[in-house]
């Protein structure tokens, strides 16, 4: 099947550049609203709104719609409860479409399309807006996850080197009951650290949102069939392709 053709639209990314989600004369705006809730600094909520901004422009422009980040989503889901303002305001005069919110289904299946639908996001929006995507906003936890492992390796490394350092002293001293004692303790250590800082919140996403499994994706149509608006690993999607 032919592929669609993106079609820009410079005059629906104008409207939606110019938008605020500050009402003005507000004492506690959108903005500020966000910043308090996520435990955001005023400079990360200021990016994560640019970003949420063309994020709802992919959704309307490309073909199969587009996938948030965690982060983007959290701009989402804050705007949805300003009921007036999306519904009434955001969607009929900027957009010119409906833009619904739909969660995902979770599942082996749903993980892997919204992996994939993702990723396609992520190429979509280079390809448009001519530049990277900024990893903060749109990877979240994959830099802390590294330094989690980094640290969790120095610390085996650590715990190797007293294993070692203690069989030569208990071998010195004749001490083979200490020795004993010692090498469960630092084994239970270990393991326990790596359980906790092994995982990060990337990981559930992976697993469709919610950590749930199911069947293997097998390619059923009626099972793994895509759909305008479908989610992406964070638990939710946009509309694409027009609206509705």
């Amino acid at each position: 099947m032919k592929a669609k053709m993106i079609v820009q639209d410079e005059n629906l990314w104008n409207r939606i550049q110019s938008f605020s989600l500050d009402q003005p004369n507000i004492t506690f705006p959108f903005s500020k609203k966000l910043a308090k809730e996520e435990n955001w600094t005023e400079e990360f909520t200021t990016k994560a709104i640019q970003e949420y901004k063309k994020f709802i422009y992919l959704c309307c422009i490309l073909p199969n719609g587009a996938s948030p980040s965690k982060f983007v989503d959290k701009v989402w889901h804050l705007h949805l409860v300003y009921t007036e303002n999306y519904w009434e305001e955001f969607c009929p005069n900027i957009l010119k479409q409906k833009l619904h919110h739909h969660p995902s289904g979770g599942g082996i299946c749903e993980s892997e399309k919204h992996e994939i639908w993702f990723q396609e996001t992520i190429k979509n929006y280079e390809e448009i807006f001519k530049e990277k995507v900024p990893k903060e906003v749109w990877f979240p936890g994959k830099d802390l996850q590294k330094k989690r492992k980094s640290w969790l390796e120095r610390f085996k490394f650590f715990s190797g080197f007293s294993g070692i350092f203690l069989l030569n002293s208990c071998a010195e001293n004749g001490n083979s009951i200490s020795l004993l004692l010692y090498i469960p303790i630092l084994f239970f250590i270990v393991t326990f650290l790596a359980k906790i800082f092994g995982n990060d919140d990337s990981d559930n996403n992976r697993k469709g949102g919610d950590g749930s499994s199911g069947g293997s994706c097998s390619g059923n149509s009626s099972v793994c069939s895509s759909s305008c608006g479908s989610s992406c690993g964070s638990g939710c999607g946009g509309c694409g392709g027009g609206g509705d």
